[in-house]
């Protein structure tokens, strides 16, 4: 009977701590978490056509090899 009382407290108390510490993660991550991971429109126009092609490989973003810098630019920056 005592065995069960204290397993009964040690879950209670468990269940507590880990809840308490799931609330905390979830709350700071969505207060420091960006909005968009890609740059400004000024920083994309400091970027030569590769690295533009680079950065949207890498952000997963379709863009066309045949458009020009603008049009690339435009493409990553409606993703935000």
């Amino acid at each position: 009977m005592e065995y069960a009382i204290l397993v009964i407290v040690g879950l209670v108390v468990l269940i507590y701590f880990l809840n308490g510490k799931g609330e905390k993660v979830a709350s700071n991550t969505t207060v420091s978490k960006p909005k968009s991971d890609v740059p400004t429109t000024a920083q994309l126009k400091k970027l030569t056509k590769n690295q533009l092609f680079d950065l949207a490989e890498k952000k997963q973003i379709k863009v066309k090899k045949s458009g020009t810098k603008a049009e690339v630019i435009k493409q990553i920056s409606s993703v935000k």
